[in-house]
């Protein structure tokens, strides 16, 4: 593709850079995206800015940022929409100073608009809970440790790197109770922690599998016999949570997980910093934001909550 005329056609210059994006293995739906963002800003400059072209020599920022101010202004469209407009020319005018069809990147100014993501649900139903423990292939090599951590991430709310740190010896299991013991490399500090029959019975059965392992050798093994790594933890929890239908949560949210159904249980908020260990209670409260149906529930039982008898339902 040459050079191309100041006063080329708008209409073949979208083309050209369709074709270039083409070349550079874009995908169809960024090719039309962004083709059709150019023809809908070459209307917007005929039209609304009454000028003719356009021709890209000639264009200027203030030309790209009406176009934009356009978009959310007077067409309303959704601040995702405009990004992906924005992106669309920026595209363009890198391409165009590439080509010398332009002496600036007049795009590079243009700033997008903040998306407020939506709350995130890093809560499991009890068949997904159902789901992720019983993805685990007990028969599998590794099956046992696996189910093991996917219970103390689960049943204890545990960090990677607290899993991570575990060693033989910080486990203790009776026959009614038990205990695992947490180091905070942050802050130095240990914490026990309460195993429930669920994480009991996977430790054990683990701890069994593992025979005369003792003292400070590590919990859990690769492979190769030497600590498993945290990126490989992080990995085996991804794994069975996309297996149990939740690819969209980390071995983080079962944390969250965790702290959230404690507190539901018992509505004591230090057990959960416990659990936790955070050393602040701050930490603890942005585990446990109410749902929207929980203020509803709590405002309903207000004791100002008396209506008059002329309206009773």
């Amino acid at each position: 593709m040459g050079h191309t005329s100041g006063k080329q056609q708008w209409t073949e210059i979208v083309l050209e850079f369709e074709e270039y994006l083409f070349h550079l293995g874009r995908s169809r739906n960024s090719i039309d995206s962004y083709g059709l963002t150019l023809k809908r800003f070459g209307h917007f400059y005929r039209t609304e800015l009454k000028k003719t072209g356009p021709y890209v020599s000639k264009l200027q920022e203030t030309d790209l940022q009406a176009f934009v101010d356009y978009l959310r202004s007077t067409q309303y469209l959704a601040a995702s929409t405009v990004n992906t407009r924005i992106a669309g020319l920026r595209a363009f005018t890198r391409y165009a100073l590439e080509k010398r069809l332009h002496r600036r990147d007049i795009a590079r100014g243009l700033k997008t608009y903040f998306i407020q993501p939506a709350p995130k649900n890093d809560r499991l139903t009890k068949g997904e809970t159902r789901r992720l423990v019983t993805a685990v292939n007990l028969n599998a090599k590794n099956g046992l440790r696996d189910l093991a951590i996917i219970q103390l991430l689960l049943q204890c709310g545990l960090r990677v790197n607290e899993v991570y740190n575990l060693c033989i010896d910080d486990v203790v299991i009776n026959k009614k109770d038990g205990r695992i013991r947490v180091r905070d490399e942050k802050t130095r500090s240990e914490r026990i922690l309460p195993l429930n029959a669920s994480a009991r019975n996977a430790c054990r059965k683990y701890l069994v599998m593992r025979g005369d392992a003792a003292g400070k050798e590590p919990l859990f093994l690769s492979q190769h016999g030497d600590r498993l790594a945290i990126k490989s933890i992080k990995h085996l929890a991804k794994k069975y949570l996309c297996m149990a239908g939740r690819p969209d949560l980390s071995a983080r949210d079962l944390r969250h997980n965790l702290g959230r159904g404690l507190y539901e249980e018992t509505k004591d908020i230090t057990a959960v910093q416990h659990m936790l260990g955070h050393r602040s209670i701050a930490t603890t409260i942005r585990y446990i934001k109410p749902t929207d149906k929980e203020i509803a529930e709590a405002v309903e039982q207000l004791p100002a909550n008396v209506y008059h008898e002329e309206l009773e339902e």
